[in-house]
């Protein structure tokens, strides 16, 4: 699943039970108005890595240039 259609995903059925995918990429979303991220290129290098939301969230919390790095993944 894409980045766009995740986040299509997760505005369809809402974000209070979004998991999964739609999740990493509300996820992403968010976290690339704070660290000036293209959120669709780190939603693929989360999926690559097998990274979820949660622990996307962490990595953003510890390691904010590990989280710029996935961008390259």
């Amino acid at each position: 699943m894409t980045y766009t259609q995740a986040l299509q995903r997760a505005e369809g059925i809402g974000a209070s039970k979004a998991e999964g995918k739609p999740l990493l990429a509300m996820v992403c979303r968010t976290l690339a108005a704070i660290h000036a991220i293209n959120p669709g290129l780190v939603y693929e290098g989360a999926v690559k890595q097998g990274i979820d939301s949660k622990a996307l969230m962490k990595l953003a919390d510890t390691d904010p240039v590990a989280l710029g790095d996935l961008m390259f993944v």
